[in-house]
């Protein structure tokens, strides 16, 4: 029986049995993980276990700090400040204005030379508080940084009680009598709790504060309870400065002096005695001081007071922040191995205390990385790896929770928003976990290339600025948000829903048709290495892999498949919103969103199995971070370089997207758009990424242009007015789209003259009317939306001169382009009421467009195909398939009949027409099912055969039964009569 080669691989391959390398590594990770919970989560429950205890005694001590007045110690506060000129204000006022008196507390702001605009504010500050002003000379031994710092203050201070506190900070008024009462009540040093308030300013802040409340709410508390060390943080900590120059002391005799004579003199020269109780070398010395004071046997005291801080606002500070402090910690972990504490119990603490934090992260990347290659190897899971897996969930979810906890105690948002954000935080924390490990990679490779310098985080005031949007809207992006956020996103929210409804609607209503069928049947349903280098067909992976997975997920059947789209599409006018907002504003960007939650055009793509959502989700998506690229800055260079990957490993049309991007930043200045530089470096890493798809590719282009294999693209029709015409009816909702006939004259009239209306719309984002008359619109905005609109078009249509390449579904991004310079148009006409009234035309037509849609045939209905022959079949019946796979089978429930498949007419040679001869005499029946057929040798041999014949048309499709079989005649005479040649 011949086989489609496609299905013999669906069915060849089973999975491996289980792998012991990836069983072990499995394992591995989830040891690592399960110790690193206990480690964490043991506290925790014993801090519970013995709150219920108290509670149960009477008991009200919980470790916190007693309500005694302690008197009042003087107390040194230190604040260290580089670089900080917007924001050193709120510090000091909110110091010397806590309720604490004056003369008993003391404030001295540290400086560094040349930084003339924070010794500017401080000076300005000056002339209305009392306090003083160090800045730490150059020849002061060591490297510039924040303990370095303090060292140098501690030497220029006399007080009972030293405190450090960070130059962006607002602290509580409470805390320095807290302090003064914890001092009081024995202990040797103290720790405010910390809260970054300025969540608002996107998900890198909201998990930052759910961070911060899992750690200052659950996690330190517990720890102090059940006297683990504790890792102090770099402001609101308070020593007594006895035990600050014990730590001095005791560092130096444990691990030796750094410094040599010539520094030594210097010291002896300025009248310094060299304490220094922070390690200089260290760029997270609050953490190794909590340790190493735990170590020394020091008491510690927690205080209630709350300090605010802000998170930096974009990726690449926080990815400078988070490299600094898991840098420090590794530095910690290493020089406490060279020079390990007294005890087994210390070291093990200490020890563990400096790897917890890469841990988690570590172990969720390595989880990620095994499940990948687990699914690429079809490897089925142990036991035991089931078991480590299971465990390791739990933890996930409860540290999850956790979050979730931490947030709702540190938020002060309303309810509704508190509770958003805390399923916010939850669900996405293992997203948080992948970004740390990328900051241990990058820590890790700064370490080992001898890299201790400081990254120094930008502040901007945000935790005592209004929370209307992120701190990083001013300059460029300054005027593209007009609407207050509850506006913009509850109107987004509000096209979402209309978008959903009217893909969701009747979604299962059609049959698939050919190509999801090859989607599901074929290609998505092979083992993924097959998948992945399938060599006939054009198009590449990426969405057929997700397609596996998801029908993993949520099965096969018509809604499910084609829901992976459905979401595909949904994300395309989240997307399509951000780049309007991004090239425009956010007016625009709603405006866009809306015409591609109406559009047929957008709705149809979305509402099949195949990869245009995802492809017109991805052009968006990189579009945007491509506009974004003119920032510098890291967040835009990796999201660009990511999703651009994806694009390319998505559709062979994502070339061309990528070549429009080229051809706009070769033809733009460099002035206020991308520095050559910089788009060199993103092109190069975009290169790597892809490298696999590009050799494949050209593999396949070979072996089209000299005949030598490659995808069949013999259906692609040659170029012509038609194809642009339709191209452009497409894009504004003409639904003519296959396998679904809807395009009556009417409804082409009407197309037609809605065409119109965008052209005018296109105009209008072209040149504008205002007060001194036409203007132009932004170049640089305009241009890449004509990049993006004619490259994807115009490029292929020209290629297809030589080979034809050209389908109009196949320039499915370009109607992302058409949609946001319609859009922008749409703002840019002055009229109110003539822009309403064209808003008004543009949905009621889209609307009207959808309907007739929704009451559309499809003209391959494969589902009535396979209930035809499923009804008249028997198990001694065979079906053949001219030409293609077995896609009837997929909705077959009866029993199994066997298959097969011959060429198109135009290929069909004598050995096929023999081998029909010899099916029909071993089969009582044979059904040719006939796609786009026709009366070829395969009819007329087969008519000739057979005694009784009968035939259906399904759309498209014919099915033919052959019964009663008579004397075959010779295929030689069959194909000469239909001039076929038959070898």
């Amino acid at each position: 029986m011949i086989q489609d080669p496609t299905i013999a691989l669906v069915m060849g391959t089973p999975y491996l049995s289980p792998n012991p390398a990836i069983t072990a590594l499995t394992v591995l990770f989830g040891v690592v993980w399960t110790l690193a919970n206990f480690y964490t989560f043991y506290p925790l429950v014993q801090a519970l276990v013995l709150a219920v205890a108290d509670r149960v005694r009477g008991s009200t001590d919980d470790n916190g700090v007693p309500a005694a007045d302690g008197g009042t110690p003087i107390i040194d506060v230190l604040l260290a400040a580089y670089d900080e000129a917007a924001v050193v204000e709120q510090a000091v006022v909110s110091v010397l204005e806590a309720n604490y008196p004056a003369d008993s507390l003391r404030l001295t702001v540290l400086l560094e030379p040349g930084d003339e605009a924070t010794h500017d504010a401080v000076a300005a500050l000056r002339e209305r508080y009392d306090f003083d002003v160090l800045t730490v000379p150059e020849g002061y031994p060591g490297d510039p940084n924040k303990p370095r710092a303090l060292n140098y203050g501690f030497e220029h201070t006399d007080g009972d009680v030293v405190g450090v506190v960070d130059a962006e900070d607002v602290v509580a008024p409470s805390v320095f009598r807290e302090v003064a009462a914890a001092i009081a009540e024995g202990a040797d040093y103290a720790q405010g709790r910390l809260d970054m308030a300025n969540e608002g300013d996107g998900w890198l802040n909201l998990l930052f504060r759910a961070e911060y409340g899992y750690w200052y709410t659950l996690v330190t508390p517990a720890f102090a309870r059940v006297d683990y060390p504790i890792p102090m943080a770099g402001t609101t900590c308070f020593f007594c400065r006895s035990v600050l120059e014990a730590a001095s002391e005791a560092r130096l005799e444990q691990r030796g002096d750094p410094w040599d004579e010539r520094a030594w003199a210097w010291m002896r020269d300025h009248g310094l005695a060299g304490v220094r109780p922070w390690d200089p070398r260290n760029v997270t010395e609050d953490f190794e001081l909590g340790l190493f004071l735990w170590e020394l046997g020091y008491d510690f005291a927690y205080l209630d007071a709350v300090t605010t801080e802000e998170s930096p606002p974009s990726l690449d500070g926080w990815l400078d922040q988070r490299t600094r402090w898991k840098k420090g910690k590794v530095y910690t972990f290493l020089d406490r191995r060279a020079h390990p504490p007294a005890t087994t119990g210390d070291r093990a603490h200490i020890y563990w205390q400096s790897a917890l934090p890469h841990l988690g992260p570590l172990n969720v990347a390595g989880l990620v990385v095994l499940l990948l290659i687990s699914n690429l190897a079809e490897y089925r899971p142990s036991t035991l790896v089931g078991v480590v897996l299971s465990l390791g969930a739990t933890f996930a979810v409860v540290t999850s929770g956790l979050f979730a906890i931490g947030y709702w105690r540190a938020t002060d948002a309303p309810l509704w928003t508190r509770t958003r954000r805390a399923l916010l935080s939850t669900a996405t924390l293992p997203l948080y976990w992948l970004l740390q490990w990328g900051a241990d990679i990058r820590a890790l490779v700064r370490l080992y290339g001898g890299n201790l310098s400081w990254e120094h985080t930008d502040h901007f005031g945000r935790q005592v600025a209004s929370d209307d949007g992120p701190a990083e809207r001013t300059g460029r992006r300054a005027g593209r948000i007009t609407l207050p956020r509850y506006q913009r996103w509850g109107a987004l929210v509000l096209v979402l829903v209309v978008a959903a409804t009217l893909r969701l609607f009747a979604l299962g209503g059609w049959s698939l048709w050919t190509d999801e069928l090859y989607s599901v049947a074929v290609r998505g349903d092979l083992p993924v290495w097959d998948l992945l280098i399938l060599p006939n067909d054009p198009h590449p992976p990426l969405y057929y892999l997700l397609l596996h997975w998801w029908m993993d997920l949520v099965g096969e059947s018509r809604v499910a498949v084609r829901s992976l789209s459905v979401l595909a599409g949904l994300a395309t006018t989240v997307a399509v919103y951000l780049l309007g907002t991004e090239l425009f504003d956010d007016r625009t960007g709603l405006l866009a969103a809306v015409m591609v939650a109406a559009s047929t055009f957008f709705i149809h793509f979305s509402r099949v199995a195949r990869m245009y959502a995802l492809f017109t989700f991805l052009t968006a998506f990189s579009w945007y971070w491509y506009a974004r690229l003119r920032d510098d800055t890291t967040t835009s260079a990796t999201g660009y370089v990511i999703t651009t990957a994806l694009l390319v490993y998505t559709h062979v049309y994502g070339l061309f997207v990528l070549f429009a991007q080229h051809v706009y930043t070769s033809l733009s200045e460099v002035d206020g758009g991308i520095r050559r530089r910089r788009w060199a470096g993103v092109t190069a890493a975009l290169g790597v990424l892809t490298l696999p798809w590009a050799g494949l590719l050209t593999y396949r282009v070979v072996g089209i242009l000299f005949g030598t294999g490659g995808a069949n693209i013999e259906w692609i029709p040659e170029p012509s007015s038609v194809l642009l015409t339709q191209t452009a009816l497409s894009y504004v909702g003409f639904p003519d789209f296959y396998p679904l006939r809807a395009g009556t004259t009417l409804v082409y009239l009407l197309a037609s003259a809605l065409l119109f209306v965008f052209v005018a719309q296109l105009a209008a984002a072209v040149v504008r009317v205002d007060e001194t008359g036409l203007t132009l619109e932004d170049p640089q905005s305009v241009g890449q939306m004509a990049a993006l609109l004619f490259v994807p078009t115009l490029v292929p249509l020209l290629i297809s001169l030589a080979v034809p390449i050209y389908v109009p579904r196949y320039a499915a991004p370009a109607g992302v382009a058409f949609v946001v310079l319609a859009a922008r148009g749409l703002r840019n006409i002055p009229t109110e009421r003539v822009r309403f009234g064209l808003l008004a035309v543009v949905l009621l037509s889209s609307l009207a467009f959808t309907g007739v849609y929704y009451t559309a045939d499809s003209v391959e209905p494969w589902s009535t195909v396979s209930t035809s022959i499923e009804a008249e079949a028997g198990p001694d019946d065979v079906v053949v398939y001219q030409p293609g796979g077995g896609y009837v089978e997929h909705y077959a429930e009866g029993a199994a009949v066997e298959t097969t498949t011959v060429p198109y007419s135009a290929r069909i040679t004598k050995d096929d027409l023999l081998y029909l001869g010899n099916l029909s005499a071993r089969h009582d029946t044979v059904f040719l099912v006939q796609y786009y057929g026709e009366d070829g040798p395969a009819v007329r041999y087969l008519d000739a055969c057979h005694g009784e014949q009968s035939r259906r048309a399904l759309g498209v499709i014919t099915v033919h039964r052959y019964a009663d079989r008579a004397t075959c005649p010779a295929p030689g005479r069959i194909l000469n009569t239909t001039g076929t040649v038959s070898e």
